[in-house]
């Protein structure tokens, strides 16, 4: 029996009404609340929101009852994956990024001193990251713990101007549930990835599960001048300064790279954006969550060549890979998903600016071309040859700052937007492990009906208030 098919029982027997009574209050048919508590059938959404009403479920109460019923209706392990990347972009959502003055560190200890307590040791951390920072293109070697997350402390390094560099070494689970914890580790790596500007690199590996340490200290962090050694639990840790040991440290950490593979790509490029792109768009899936609508297959040669500009960049050659790109996406004839808000929607509606577009090679579009994109947008939702879906912000949120892809190649591809604090395609991360590129896939193939989005007839209302003649 689902746990589900339980919490409705209990439902049911603590109210002491009969189920014929129940249904004839919320409008179902009585055999199908018998059959939905042997588990032979699955109740709609509506009737189990009735149900909701009807036992007067207080909020946390809800919030249980349709939790269960999500998981009896996609599975534990899709529900609990889904979930995981819902909280991600909200999360990212809620990431600020903004120039700070550069933090003050506090004293290093002697080396080859002893440092005792978790407050100590993350002081020691901190203190030796922004000291060692100042020091011109700087480079780091990370092996953390997963207690220990460091976003905070680099963010704010690099958004006070520091120029330095990381490289991280991160473990990937492989066991049932693991894909959770894996998706929330991007939660830390995109940030970095963005406010470093491509500085950041993390490595991974996959394991089945935590290995026994073998060293009371098996974690570090290597600098230019020092060597870090903690445990796992942060309770201490030890400082070292010799050089041929930072040496031997620094070469075996290069020997570990070697065994893992990039989790994320970065480049600068605009024509090597571009080539990714028709590299990893499909003529017949695309999947784009981004604050506005996707309307990049409206861009036909002459809306190209009317707006397009060149900068610093050979006209011909971007202008050949931007007709390639866009005649791909007009191409598509299925499977295109475009994910976007409201608020973003209504910002391309008033600003008649492209957020994915370098401001530099394409400027604000004539309000007509912005209304007739919207208009064909409006008509291929209509007809389903676009799923377009308009979040619901209660639920699930999307960063301003970001574009996010995901192609039928397995290639999750992450572009910020003019929103974002040092422009478009300042730094493009590729994500190209399987198991997180399914992940996404199924989460945004998920998406259509689920209390995530609107109704696709709320969507085209909206689009009507938008683009129909007053």
């Amino acid at each position: 029996m689902s746990k589900f098919s339980e919490y409705l029982r209990n439902l049911i027997n603590e109210s002491g009404e009969s189920i014929s009574a129940i249904s004839r209050s919320i409008g179902a048919e009585r055999t199908s609340i018998h059959k939905a508590l042997s588990d032979e059938r699955v109740l709609p959404y509506k009737v189990v929101q009735n149900l909701a009403r009807h036992f007067n479920l207080s909020l946390d109460e809800r919030q249980e009852f349709l939790r269960l019923y999500y998981i009896l209706l996609q599975g534990e392990e899709s529900y609990r994956n889904r979930q995981a990347v819902c909280e991600l972009l909200n999360h990212l959502s809620s990431v600020e990024f903004h120039k700070i003055a550069p933090p003050v560190a506090s004293k290093l200890p002697s080396v080859n001193s002893l440092i005792r307590g978790e407050y100590a040791v993350h002081s020691v951390i901190r203190s030796l990251l922004i000291s060692e920072s100042e020091q011109e293109k700087a480079k780091f070697h990370f092996l953390l713990p997963s207690k220990l997350n460091l976003t905070t402390e680099l963010m704010e390094l690099w958004l006070s101007g520091r120029e330095f560099y990381v490289d991280q070494i991160l473990c990937f689970y492989t066991q049932k549930d693991a894909s959770v914890e894996n998706i929330r580790l991007l939660g830390s790596v995109i940030p970095l990835c963005m406010a470093s500007v491509g500085k950041y690199q993390p490595y991974y590996f996959h394991n089945t599960s935590d290995a026994v340490t073998l060293s009371p200290m098996s974690y570090y962090i290597i600098t230019p001048n020092y060597l870090l050694q903690f445990s796992e639990d942060l309770s201490c840790a030890l400082l070292q300064g010799m050089p041929e040991l930072i040496e031997h440290y620094n070469n075996y950490y290069q020997w570990l790279i070697q065994c893992c593979d990039p989790l994320t790509q970065c480049n600068t490029s605009i024509l090597d954006i571009l080539q990714e792109y028709i590299t990893t768009t499909a003529p017949d899936e695309i999947q784009v969550m981004m604050a506005q609508p996707c309307t990049a297959r409206y861009y036909t040669p002459e809306i190209i060549h009317k707006y397009m500009r060149s900068s610093n960049v050979p006209y011909q050659d971007m202008l050949a890979l931007v007709e390639r790109h866009f005649s791909v996406l007009r191409q598509n004839s299925m499977r295109y998903y475009s994910i976007f808000t409201e608020k973003g929607l209504l910002d391309l509606f008033n600003s008649n600016v492209i957020v994915d577009l370098p401001p530099q090679f394409v400027p604000p579009l004539d309000h007509e071309d912005i209304l007739a994109m919207l208009r064909q947008l409006r008509s291929d939702i209509a007809k389903d040859n676009i799923c377009g879906l308009i979040t619901r912000p209660t639920q699930l949120k999307l960063p301003d700052y970001l574009s996010i892809s995901v192609s039928a190649q397995n290639k999750i591809n992450i572009y910020p937007t003019n929103a974002f604090l040092f422009g478009t395609y300042c730094c493009n991360i590729h994500i190209s492990d399987e198991s997180l590129c399914r992940i996404f896939q199924d989460f945004v193939q998920s998406l259509p009906g689920s209390p995530m989005v609107y109704s696709k007839e709320d969507c085209l209302k909206l689009l009507d208030q938008l683009t129909l003649p007053f």
